[in-house]
């Protein structure tokens, strides 16, 4: 009678992974989207910095008013 204890059997266990192509594209494009947000977001805070220095801001505040209002 064979003894279950004295026999070890080696298992070898090999994992594929395979990697997904879209969900690396997905990333990247959101990486390329956060980036261009974040250049379009700094260009409007550089605008408005601008235009503040120029025209001061109680002048930029009555030309929003008056732009919203339709009076200019």
């Amino acid at each position: 009678m064979i003894n279950a204890e004295n026999i070890k059997q080696k298992t070898e266990v090999t994992v594929h992974e395979a990697v997904n192509t879209d969900s690396e594209l997905y990333k990247v494009g959101a990486v390329v989207t956060a980036a261009f947000a974040g250049g379009v977001g700094l260009w409007a805070v550089v605008c408005l910095s601008s235009a503040v220095l120029s025209e001061g801001p109680v002048a930029l505040v009555n030309n929003l008013f008056g732009a919203v209002s339709g009076t200019m």
